[in-house]
């Protein structure tokens, strides 16, 4: 599911003034400053407290590095001690990128299913933000299917912590296969032409409300969306949650964890090379549908909300940013900031994406036909979905 952020996440952003109609709010103290056309770097931050962003060494990282730093914001989050985090980081010259997410209850992510909630949730976050006379400069607009999976916003209950405790990891092992097969069936079963159409309006609104505010509209998607530009089809939208391609948003931020895909398709006799060409050969499409617009979300340090294999060293991360730039795309977002604190070398995360070359990797069939084989997949889930009542 993620990315998580993934999300983003791929993330990167653009440098639009939306003017504020007069009189309905002070002036915004800040404003984000960037310029598409140079190379954007944030890193997500999805468990961090925000005693943990404040540490020193994580706003002397950022600084350091110019990063545009994104936490989750929790609807516990709304208070005192977040306005006292954007004071710090706006006083050290950086900026957050806000990442809502939906309380538990509500499945975290903005998708058909919870449009309503999504939108009512930014309604909080604005009344927040006019209490506290801040500016949301960007905003990750995180669209994924529901993850109803029970944690709190340090992570999910059958998440890393429960490795630590027996008893724990006993439950998750006997109840882990039945939420994946309860979500699957809840995903599959919500495919619809018509529910999909319906869901259009309601997305609109989130990016129409965020214009409202003056703020940048960034949207996630995960990376086999791009087989819906190959196809012109919204199908693997649809499975992913809703329309995340089909609205106007200001910049696209694809979900992509390139070489921590390899333990799964080296069964299938897949190569890290062959890895990296899938990689560059989705990035090719993307980028050429969005150009500067786009940037990719890498470097899954942490599990997340799934079960996905992280990066252990910064190396093979370098390597997959350098396939997804040798396809044009410059803008990147790293998950997670919590990972990459949390390593001996923090910065050689950071360069291993800011400083990798583009090297495009070498040409692989097997990277092709699985890419072929996907598309052809697609087809039949649009036949279904077309088919489906919903």
């Amino acid at each position: 599911m993620k990315k998580t952020i993934g999300f983003f996440l791929g993330l990167v952003f653009f440098s639009l003034s939306f003017g504020l109609r007069s009189g309905e709010k002070p002036e915004p103290k800040f404003r984000l400053q960037f310029d598409l056309e140079h190379p954007q770097l944030v890193v997500t931050a999805e468990y961090m407290t925000i005693e943990e962003l404040l540490d020193p060494k994580v706003i002397e990282l950022a600084k350091k590095y110019n990063l545009l730093v994104a936490p989750c914001i929790w609807p516990e989050d709304l208070g005192e001690e977040l306005d006292h985090l954007l004071d710090v980081y706006e006083a050290n010259g950086l900026q957050i990128i806000f990442w809502p997410q939906l309380s538990r209850d509500h499945c975290l992510y903005l998708n058909k299913e919870y449009a309503e909630e999504y939108l009512a949730y930014l309604d909080a976050i604005y009344a927040w933000a006019d209490k506290y006379n801040h500016h949301i400069d960007a905003m990750i607009v995180d669209i994924e299917p529901p993850d109803c999976q029970p944690g709190s916003n340090l992570g999910p209950f059958c998440g890393e912590e429960a490795k630590k405790d027996p008893n724990r990891k006993k439950l998750c092992e006997l109840i882990r296969p039945m939420m994946q097969e309860q979500t699957f069936g809840r995903i599959l079963k919500a495919m619809g032409k018509r529910s999909f159409e319906e869901s259009i309006p309601k997305f609109q609104a989130v990016l129409d409300k965020l214009h409202e505010h003056g703020t940048i509209a960034i949207s996630t998607a995960m990376d086999y969306a791009a087989v819906d530009l190959a196809i012109n089809r919204p199908v693997l939208q649809d499975l992913a949650g809703g329309p995340s391609l089909l609205i106007n948003w200001d910049v696209y931020s694809f979900m992509n964890f390139g070489s921590a895909n390899y333990g799964a398709l080296k069964k299938i006799g897949f190569t890290q090379n062959d890895v990296r060409y899938l990689s560059y050969l989705l990035s090719r499409v993307i980028y050429k549908h969005y150009g500067t617009k786009v940037g990719m979300s890498i470097g899954q340090t942490i599990p997340g909300e799934g079960h996905a294999p992280i990066y252990t060293e910064p190396e093979p991360l370098g390597l997959d940013a350098g396939a997804i730039k040798s396809a044009g795309v410059i803008h990147f977002a790293i998950y997670d900031l919590q990972g990459v604190v949390d390593k001996p070398d923090p910065d050689e995360w950071i360069l291993a994406v800011k400083d990798a070359p583009p090297k495009k990797p070498r040409f692989s069939l097997k990277a092709i036909s699985l890419w072929n084989t996907i598309k052809l997949g697609a087809w039949i889930l649009q036949a279904y979905r077309v088919l489906n009542g919903n």
